[in-house]
């Protein structure tokens, strides 16, 4: 049997609601109190696609792109608003892990009616039974029932139920995100296992290392459109590269009120320091956390003075302080051409915020210190990876490496 998956033209469009006070307007306009007004929404624009055995789909954007709409279309939960969906194969889909799982049943009984949903006998489910619970490491509470466990055990549960069930077409969403860093890893073992066999996978994530990891394809969906379809690593790079533009941008927008230089002091002044982040040291306000991360301030002053002190500040947007260092001029900048100074942290160890960058030239030698020069600037930390064990504000120990230019 040859598997496949085709969409011609298709297009899913919304009635968006419009609110009391609009309906309310529009009706005194057309002297009719009982008429009702709508919007439209477009989640998915004219999508043409083709996907045959083998072939694992990544499909990646924003929220609200389209990426679960376009799913649950190929799943056949919802219709297409028009165009047409070709499927070839048994689809079996994980859109929300959990769903279905029946919680006063054991965790053993859930899989053998899971297995009849699906159409397998009792016997054939034995033969798989002992996998799914080794695959979902449950051990002993296997045979509890599912309303003690945990949320992970249940999205382990769910996901060895279905990959063990053999599918044809498995539309996967999110779910690789679910469970810690082995469990994770083994579920993306089992999908390129699937692959391998012929089949064919739609992984929808919000983690391009799984989609390079997983996926032979993947497209780039933006307002419910497709505008890149190709080779995952150019796919996800361009995506990357245009969130990062939008978000930054975006970010200055948010907040311009926290960036400025000041000169206090005629001859001062502290240009706007350069952030720089990952092994090529790409200039960016948007750092990835545990990636390394360099701060290179360029000052200028009128003569060197044993009192004149540069004082660096990392502080999150309710004034918390998380870094601070103070600098003598005379010992750690350099003297020839421009008075520069580089802060290199090996690995940033903030957690993902926005925090602001504070640089001052002032004196060193009075109570009340005066400052020469100031500059603020911002940035934003993120994080690829799911945190572990909360989310402190700043992770120990902090070490940097100071460069003179």
């Amino acid at each position: 049997m040859s598997y496949y998956v085709e969409l011609n033209a298709v297009s899913k469009i919304f009635s968006v609601g419009s609110s009391v006070i609009e309906d309310f307007t529009n009706a005194m306009k057309h002297h009719d109190t009982k008429e009702k007004y709508s919007k439209e929404k477009v989640a998915v624009n004219q999508v043409t696609l083709k996907l045959h055995e083998g072939e694992c789909l990544g499909i990646i954007g924003r929220n609200g792109a389209g990426k679960s709409t376009l799913l649950r279309m190929i799943t056949g939960i919802t219709k297409p608003t028009s165009g047409k969906i070709h499927v070839n194969g048994k689809v079996t889909s994980i859109l929300t892990l959990g769903i279905g799982l029946r919680e006063e049943l054991s965790g053993r009984e859930n899989i053998y009616v899971d297995g009849e949903i699906n159409g397998k006998s009792r016997a054939e489910v034995d033969k798989v039974i002992d996998e799914v619970i080794a695959f979902a490491e449950l051990d002993k509470f296997i045979d509890y029932p599912l309303r003690t466990y945990s949320t992970g055990m249940k999205a382990r549960l769910a996901f060895s139920m279905i990959t063990y069930i053999d599918p044809e077409i498995l539309i996967i969403d999110e779910t690789l995100s679910v469970g810690d860093a082995l469990f994770s890893a083994k579920a993306t073992a089992r999908i390129l296992e699937i692959c391998k066999r012929g089949k064919i996978v739609i992984l929808v994530s919000h983690g391009m290392s799984a989609i390079n990891d997983i996926c032979n394809r993947c497209i780039y969906l933006k307002d419910g459109s497709v505008i890149m379809d190709g080779r995952p690593e150019a796919v996800t790079k361009a995506y990357i590269d245009e969130v990062k533009s939008e978000d930054e941008a975006a970010l200055m927008v948010r907040f311009g009120s926290h960036v400025g230089n000041q000169t206090l002091v005629p001859g001062y002044m502290i240009e706007k320091p350069v952030m720089l982040t990952g092994e090529t040291l790409l200039k960016a306000i948007r750092i990835e956390s545990a990636q390394k991360f360099l701060i290179r301030i360029v000052a200028k002053f009128p003569y060197e003075t044993n009192d004149l002190m540069c004082c660096v500040r990392i502080i999150r947007l309710d004034e918390l302080i998380l870094f601070q260092r103070d600098f003598n001029v005379v010992d750690y900048f350099s003297s020839s051409g421009e008075h520069c100074l580089e802060l290199e942290f090996p690995i940033l160890h903030l957690r993902p915020a926005v925090y602001r960058l504070d640089v001052e030239l002032r004196e060193r030698s009075v109570v009340n210190k005066l400052i020469y020069a100031r500059s603020s600037s911002i940035f934003e930390v993120y994080s690829l990876s799911r945190p572990a064990g909360g989310q402190p504000m700043l992770y120990y120990p902090v070490s940097i490496k100071v460069n003179l230019i």
